[in-house]
């Protein structure tokens, strides 16, 4: 590989995971061309030997895939595997865990992190769970808010039905439709066509919605795409 081949994002993210002669070796680079590199973007050299390991670092084990995890950290992928796998918890897959009976009680009783610890899970894959199923926290009154959304998450709105993105992600049906009102974005099945276009800025945005079944807001993003002015 010639050494002034531009760097893929593959190449980049083993930077300091491995010494730098290591990977020049593997890369097929120089090792002043992949130091120079790690440089350019900040990324401090592998140390395997680094400073113990803090309770917050311990606590997002499991939390995320193992490369992300140590890209955050400043770690090698090895030292955060070693470090997941010496505490007992799972790989972070939150799809793999089958919820039975005896952990969805304990929803009532503990904090989210110390289930994620026990059930070798994720916390996200805890809250998804609590929010799901609509259990309050230990202590709490009211039902526990669900994890923040996704990009990935908001990119399946309006892909299919609200039920089915409730399915996949664990979330609450009414939470689904909510979050895709919130966004604009018209409930799946529906199609812009030439005759839903004619409508716009004949009529106010909320009429055009009640005729085509989705949101308003979905109305005025379409018809400002297409640069129509509102209806007076």
């Amino acid at each position: 590989m010639p050494h002034g081949t531009a760097w893929t994002a593959g190449e980049e993210r083993l930077l300091g995971t491995m010494t730098d002669s290591v990977l020049a070796q593997r890369l097929g680079r120089s090792r002043q061309v992949v130091t120079l590199r790690r440089h350019v973007l900040r990324i401090p050299p592998f140390q395997p030997h680094r400073q113990p390991w803090t309770s917050a670092e311990e606590e997002l084990l499991g939390t995320m895939p193992d490369q992300r995890l140590a890209r955050r950290l400043k770690r090698s992928i090895e030292s955060v595997a070693a470090r997941r796998a010496a505490k007992g918890i799972r790989i972070f897959n939150p799809k793999t865990h089958r919820w039975t009976a005896a952990d969805d009680k304990l929803l009532g009783e503990r904090p989210d992190d110390q289930i994620a610890r026990l059930l070798g899970i994720s916390k996200m894959a805890v809250q998804h769970r609590r929010s799901r199923l609509r259990i309050p926290a230990p202590g709490g009154r009211t039902r526990a808010p669900g994890p923040p959304w996704q990009p990935d998450e908001d990119a399946l709105l309006g892909t299919i039905s609200d039920v089915a993105v409730a399915r996949r992600l664990g979330r609450p049906v009414i939470n689904v439709s909510r979050r895709r009102r919130r966004l604009g974005i018209p409930p799946h099945g529906h199609r812009w066509t030439p005759e839903a276009d004619a409508l716009l800025g004949k009529m106010p945005d909320q009429e055009v919605a009640g005729r085509l079944g989705c949101t308003a807001k979905a109305v005025a993003r379409r018809r400002e795409r297409l640069r129509i002015p509102a209806a007076r």
